[in-house]
């Protein structure tokens, strides 16, 4: 059995952070030569159609993530702690920091459950030190990223199935656990768990989350 007693889980973007963290790592790299004009106009364009929903979104993110090909994963790492001690770290929700903190006082395990990439999950892991990060992890050979995720990326549905599968080999009963999710996207996993909150969800969850009779933290 484990000691202890229900996880709780956690997104990252919009809902630990108020903001999204890929957006100031793409911009501090484009400053810094790490990628190209034609690749961070390539980006902003997908993250348009990503955010009007047109198209297939999992597609479009490991799309958005090609423009690591070829950079030093040394580099990005660094990068991303840097910009998290500058920058992403002020934009962690206080009330977001108050449920941490309660769900520590009742013994819970609280994991990172985020589509975000494991050069920036790592920092706020590391900060809020959280038990556990589950997150899409990028693909390597030499110390070379290819542009390309290692195994899935940690989205929509395949959120669900992280969470099942580590509720499974921690022996945690997943109608114990809560989730913290601002998209709609996150409903797979949030109709999972027991205790799901919707944080400054976007218009898709907010229908669901009412509809469900989830709690809102705004």
């Amino acid at each position: 059995m484990s000691s202890y007693p229900y996880t709780a889980f956690y997104d990252l973007d919009h809902t630990i952070l108020d903001g999204n963290s890929a957006t100031h790592l793409v911009q501090e790299a484009r400053k810094r030569g790490l990628m190209s004009e034609r690749k961070y106009r390539h980006a902003v364009w997908l993250s348009i159609l990503y955010k009007l929903d047109i198209g297939d979104p999992t597609r479009m993110i490991n799309r958005m993530l090609s423009w690591l090909k070829g950079v030093e994963e040394a580099d990005i790492t660094a990068l991303a702690q840097e910009i998290f001690d500058h920058t992403i770290k002020e934009t962690i929700r206080p009330k977001i920091l108050e449920t941490i903190r309660e769900h520590r006082a009742q013994k819970a395990k609280v994991v990172l459950l985020s589509s975000a990439t494991t050069p920036i999950c790592q920092p706020v892991n590391l900060y809020l030190e959280l038990d556990e990060m589950i997150c899409t992890r990028l693909e390597s050979e030499s110390g070379i990223l290819t542009g390309h995720t290692h195994g899935k990326l940690v989205y929509g549905p395949e959120k669900k199935v992280r969470m099942l599968a580590y509720c499974h080999e921690n022996n945690y009963n997943p109608r114990e656990a809560w989730y913290y999710g601002d998209s709609h996207t996150d409903k797979y996993v949030m109709e999972a768990v027991g205790f799901p909150v919707a944080v400054s969800p976007d218009k898709k969850l907010l229908r669901i989350a009412n509809r469900n009779n989830w709690p809102i933290l705004l």
